[in-house]
């Protein structure tokens, strides 16, 4: 992402919080309450109680008692009674458990790591494959870390330096490893810097000291703000109307006081930065207002390009008969 970009990191008693910005825009938050960690990317050993087949997933239950529900495959043999490994992938909502898959990965921006596991896969919704001099190098830094195979997720094709990427993973696995007998944790990826640190290894991360915290608590209250309301104004005089469900998001564009084009200019970037900062996942519903084909094709292809910036890879599915654009987005984070 262009312009002056970065992280601030705050931690006081009882919590550790963050905001990416850039040009004094914040694009994203992060919080972590010390007393109710966030667990999501960590691997456990957990113990499965029951396996639903035909739903393709599983119950299972942690040490210390914590209820989760595993995604299954397939491929996996889950058995009732018996232990699994599974990352845990999203945080309980909406009366549903913590979520998890089988196996234990290492999601970052453009690649998913296998520790344990070997070879190149892609994801079948990449939207194109990387420069074959990126791939080169990916192969041959996977040939010689032996023990790790890895997954590219749907923007890989735009990288320029998946082989780093995968070092950096590799190398944030090796820190996390727990090797310790009776453990049920085994891997931990760190406090919120180091989380962070994984999904945007490039940015500079700046630590909030006692000066500084009057400040980054305006940064805070103003992104609550924004992220709570249901109006946004767009620039050009339109707003976009933001209502949550639970079973979707719907999202409906207004020209306002301004005309169509002006709105089809700034809803793209707008829609991809209030999906991030209120971290909204599952089906997002659009009512675009009717345009020419040429004016719909630059608004699908730049809602495509913003929403290419966020790490947990939204795909845009398409329109429908009743001209909703959707959207659907993995609940958590990556």
């Amino acid at each position: 992402m262009s312009g002056d970009a970065r992280i601030l990191i705050e931690t006081s008693p009882g919590q550790s919080r963050a905001l990416y910005l850039v040009d004094g825009q914040i694009v994203e938050a992060w919080h972590d309450f010390h007393h109710d960690p966030d667990l999501t990317g960590r691997v456990y050993r957990a113990r499965t109680d029951r396996v639903f087949p035909a739903q393709n997933r599983a119950t299972a239950t942690l040490e210390d008692g914590t209820a989760i529900s595993v995604r299954t495959t397939r491929h996996d043999r889950l058995k009732a009674g018996e232990t699994a490994t599974v990352t845990l992938v999203a945080a309980p909502r909406e009366a549903k458990p913590w979520q998890a898959v089988t196996g234990a990965r290492l999601a970052g921006k453009n690649i998913v790591l296998l520790p344990g596991g070997e070879g190149i896969a892609s994801s079948q919704r990449m939207i194109r494959p990387p420069a074959a001099p990126v791939m080169k190098a990916l192969q041959s830094m996977i040939e010689d870390t032996p023990g790790f195979g890895v997954i590219l997720r749907r923007h890989a094709g735009a990288s320029e330096d998946l082989a780093g990427e995968a070092a950096a993973l590799v190398a944030a696995w090796r820190a996390g490893l727990r090797d310790v007998e009776g453990a049920d944790c085994l891997f931990d990826n760190g406090g919120l810097a180091a989380r962070i640190a994984v999904q945007e290894p490039h940015l500079p991360q700046d630590l909030v000291g006692p000066d500084g915290a009057g400040d980054f608590d305006a940064l805070w209250d103003r992104m609550i703000d924004e992220s709570t309301r249901s109006d946004i104004p767009l620039a050009g005089g339109g707003v976009m109307w933001v209502e949550p469900t639970r079973a979707l998001t719907a999202i409906d564009l207004d020209s306002g006081s301004g005309d169509l084009a002006a709105l089809l200019s700034a809803a793209p970037q707008a829609i991809a930065r209030q999906l991030r900062i209120r971290q909204t996942g599952g089906l997002v519903a659009v009512d675009v207002p009717r345009a020419s084909p040429a004016a719909g094709r630059g608004f699908d292809e730049a809602l495509e390009h913003a929403l290419a910036r966020d790490a947990r890879s939204p795909e845009r599915i398409g329109r429908s008969r009743g001209g909703m654009t959707e959207i659907r987005i993995a609940h958590g984070r990556p």
